[in-house]
């Protein structure tokens, strides 16, 4: 599983930290860079490992984090059968 973190506060003025598995991943100029550049390599991550499960988890302005997919649909994980 692949996970993105895209806080809703920067860490000083102008400044966004994405991280990928816990991991800083980059720094970006705004939130919506931040979360263009997740998008970009999480679409890039599933094309290349179909298998692959992805998480984008978005900080919103109440503090709560919530998770989505890639279309920016709330994240269901995969179906398992």
């Amino acid at each position: 599983m692949v996970v993105f973190d895209i806080p809703f506060e920067s860490v000083g003025p102008g400044l966004w930290l994405l991280q990928k598995n816990e991991a800083e991943y980059g720094e970006f100029c705004s939130r919506d860079d931040a979360l263009e550049c997740a998008l970009n390599e999480a679409r890039r991550i599933e094309a290349s490992r179909a298998g692959s499960d992805i998480c984008l988890n978005i900080e919103g302005n109440d503090g709560v984090w919530r998770a989505f997919d890639t279309s920016i649909r709330p994240y269901a994980g995969r179906m398992r059968a």
